[in-house]
Parts: C-alpha cells; sequence; structure tokens
C-alpha cells in the first residue's frame, strides 16, 4: 500500500526527471541494453554521461540525436525539407513540474523519481561522501527534485568509448558464482562423512 501511495504522490505532481537510465533509452528505443553499450563502445549513439557508476542520458541529448537521426533518414529518402518535431524542444532542468519546486521527497520517492538507487539518498555515508543536497526538516531527511538534478548535472562525467571499454572491463560478461554457504564447503571437506549412507 505504501508503494502505491509514494508513486501516486510522485505521478500527481506530473514531473519529468529528464534523466534517462540506460534501461528507460533501451525501453523508448525498443532495443537491447546490449546494443546501447555497443553503441557506447564503438563511440555510436547519442551522448551520455557517468554519475558515479551509473551510466545516464539527458533528454537533450537523446532529442538532439533523434532530431539528427531523422533528418539523416529524411536526406537519404530525397526529402529537402527541415525535421521539426512534434514536441517542442526540451532543455535540461525544465519539465519537472510547478510542484517540484515547493514539493519535498522522502528519499525512496526521489530514488524512484530520479531512477538513482536509494543507497545514494539512504545512507548518510554516502550522502555525505557525494555531497547528495537533503534538507533535515524536524528529523526527518527530505530531498528536492530540482536540486538533485542540478547535483546530477554537477556531478555527471561525459562518458566516451574509452570510458565505455574500461566499464566493459570491469563488469564481467557473466555474473560471478555466489559464495558457498558454511555447509557446502563443510560438505566438500568430508564429502565422506556427510554422503554416507546410514
Amino acid at each position: 500500500m505504501n508503494s502505491v501511495v509514494m508513486e501516486s504522490s510522485v505521478q500527481e505532481k506530473k514531473m519529468h526527471y529528464p534523466v534517462m537510465t540506460e534501461k528507460h533509452l533501451a525501453d523508448r528505443w525498443q532495443v537491447s541494453l546490449k546494443t546501447l553499450r555497443r553503441w557506447r563502445l564503438d563511440g555510436e549513439g547519442p551522448a551520455w554521461h557517468k554519475l558515479f557508476r551509473q551510466v545516464r542520458y539527458h533528454d537533450a541529448d537523446i532529442l538532439e540525436f533523434e532530431q539528427r537521426s531523422a533528418q539523416h533518414l529524411m536526406t537519404m529518402l530525397g526529402i529537402t525539407r527541415d525535421f521539426k518535431p512534434a514536441e517542442p524542444e526540451a532543455t535540461l532542468g525544465q519539465g519537472l513540474g510547478a510542484d517540484a519546486e515547493s514539493h519535498y521527497f522522502t528519499a525512496k520517492e526521489i530514488a524512484q523519481a530520479a531512477s538513482l538507487p536509494t543507497h545514494f539518498f539512504r545512507d548518510q555515508t554516502e550522502r555525505h561522501r557525494k555531497r547528495v543536497p537533503h534538507l533535515m526538516l524536524v528529523g526527518n531527511l527530505r530531498f528536492s527534485l530540482p536540486a538533485i538534478l542540478a547535483w546530477e548535472i554537477d556531478n555527471s562525467v561525459r562518458g566516451n568509448a574509452a570510458a565505455a571499454a574500461v566499464d566493459e572491463i570491469e563488469s564481467p560478461a557473466t555474473p560471478s558464482e555466489p559464495a558457498k554457504r558454511w555447509f557446502e564447503i563443510v560438505r566438500e571437506q568430508d564429502a565422506a562423512q556427510f554422503d554416507s549412507a546410514p
């Protein structure tokens, strides 16, 4: 019930956080995450950014890439007019909604609205280390969406193919096996004792 209330409070404000995760962009374009990762390695696709270890795509970069791609397609088809997007161009920071400036969110709500890990906001050590802007309102931890957006922009680093290659090396292609439990280790060490029939 609480998650429904939290989602509705974010949706009621009709706020759009102008930064996407790679999953959001893959869903938007109906491509696989693997395709987006390959594009980053090859230096293709829209500009991307890193916020600590998180890959992020800014709406302005996505719209610019979509417009450039549509113009290229029209040129290839022999259409000589300029491509005009159906939606007006949004700049980063616009579109948060009128209530965004006056509304404060809990750690869980801000993590959901910004599509960032909850520990960035809940963990006091992480907040201080990453300098996450927050307020303590009578002992309650709260966050402002415009302040979080400004913090993200200030702390983002524009990605490039070299950074994508480093990420690919650091993240294994196959997940590592889970650590063995104590009884599995003991069983391996003394298989005869555990596996003997009575």
